[in-house]
């Protein structure tokens, strides 16, 4: 995330994600410095140490779609419902709830590149899809869409299509 002084994208912010055919979440539980956060109708909110969590977990998986890359890659595509609960903090003034949903859908992208992690090519993108009237504190943070991945630093994205395990 944005440093708060020079903008930089140097703050880490550690998500956690997981799927399978029936669920998938991805889950911040706090950041450890405070970052620049630029919202889509807030502008730019400072957000302090440990005043930032984001929850979106499914709640319907629509679409499981697997396919194989020509150099063998294993590669998801799956849709569906889910639930997401954000917090922010600037200062005393909170944004969202830690508990209560706003419901939302979305798309995962994924690759299996064998095993090695981002090493041997995995990659996760969960992209949230968040409408103004369903979502509204959502909607005001992130946009209409927002895609959330990263440098995968720890496990292996792994694939396993069902038509041809």
């Amino acid at each position: 995330m944005p440093d708060v002084v020079t903008g930089q994208p140097t703050v880490p912010l550690a998500e956690v994600f997981s799927f399978d055919r029936f669920h998938a979440i991805c889950r911040v539980d706090t950041n450890p410095l405070a970052f620049k956060m630029p919202t889509h109708t807030m502008g730019d909110v400072v957000v302090s140490a440990n005043a930032f969590f984001m929850s979106m977990t499914a709640t319907t998986v629509d679409q499981f779609k697997v396919t194989r890359d020509p150099d063998g890659k294993r590669r998801l595509l799956m849709r569906g419902g889910l639930g997401c609960s954000t917090e922010v903090a600037q200062g005393s003034v909170r944004v969202g709830s830690r508990t209560v949903a706003e419901h939302a859908t979305f798309e995962i992208e994924a690759v299996d590149g064998g095993l090695g992690g981002a090493k041997a090519g995995d990659s996760f993108a969960y992209t949230a899809f968040f409408d103004e009237k369903e979502a509204p504190v959502n909607f005001a943070i992130f946009g209409p869409k927002a895609t959330f991945t990263g440098t995968l630093v720890e496990g292996e994205v792994t694939i396993v299509d069902p038509a041809n395990p």
